[in-house]
């Protein structure tokens, strides 16, 4: 069937499978909506772009990086050429190839792109919208794995101010911000701090999904981590039992 709609169909389907860890059943239903949006539309139209943009996440988690990177620069030239380079979906893109650099320590690539992509939504979105944000914590995040701290905090700072002002105390993207925050907070040794926003973010988080989510064992590891920075063992061990127990609850539901 050659048709959009199915074509459609079948990047939900994988979407699903994709959050269900079901990479092998996900691959082949991206790559025949991908050969039914070419053979539509061809292969500089936005459709067969979202196409390449779909596959790139799902090698990205795979760890077929190469196969990634190359479709998000396919993905991002088509729909600059499209669209522009003020366009949701070119910025999109950009994101999505910074975040992969950044997991490839090409850490030079990736800043380049995200400091792109934040130019791109101040200027068409503003300071006080919620990916203006995003774009601010995933630069900091960045200069964390640099080791770049004193350009981290302040960029996490306003990050958490914006989104705590669009989507509230309550959501999970504040929450991670917390988190993000607390382990910077941990690299410098500023162990106050760093247990404050780890026990607001798990709060949060428990609140908003429950306990049994790979977010809450993220956050317990974190906090676990920073126990054991602080010599604190007797509070660390529970809590990377907690954690372990988790993640394994999530990948065996993922994986069944």
């Amino acid at each position: 069937m050659m048709h959009p709609d199915y074509a459609q169909s079948l990047d939900a389907l994988a979407v699903v499978y994709f959050y269900m860890c079901m990479y092998e059943k996900a691959e082949p239903l991206h790559l025949e909506a991908k050969a039914i949006r070419e053979q539509v539309f061809g292969t500089n139209h936005p459709f067969y772009a979202a196409s390449l943009g779909n596959l790139a996440i799902l090698y990205s988690r795979m760890g077929n990086f190469g196969k990634a990177e190359q479709l998000y620069i396919e993905a991002k030239t088509i729909q600059e050429k499209a669209f522009g380079k003020d366009h949701p979906d070119y910025t999109a893109s950009l994101h999505n190839l910074a975040l992969l650099y950044s997991s490839l320590s090409n850490f030079e690539k990736a800043e380049l792109l995200f400091l792109e992509s934040k130019e791109i939504y101040q200027r068409t979105l503003g300071k006080e919208h919620s990916h203006y944000a995003s774009s601010l914590k995933n630069l900091a995040t960045l200069y964390c794995k640099m080791g770049e701290y004193k350009k981290a905090e302040p960029l996490y700072l306003e990050s958490i101010a914006i989104t705590e002002k669009a989507l509230g105390k309550e959501s999970i993207v504040y929450a991670e911000s917390l988190k993000e925050l607390a382990i910077l907070y941990t690299h410098i040794g500023n162990y106050g701090k760093a247990e404050d926003f780890f026990l607001e973010s798990k709060a949060i988080l428990e609140k908003a999904q429950g306990k049994d989510q790979y977010d809450i064992a993220s956050t317990l590891g974190s906090l676990a981590v920073l126990y054991t920075d602080m010599g604190n063992f007797e509070k660390a061990e529970p809590l990377f039992l907690e954690s372990k127990t988790i993640q394994e609850k999530v990948f065996r539901q993922g994986f069944s």
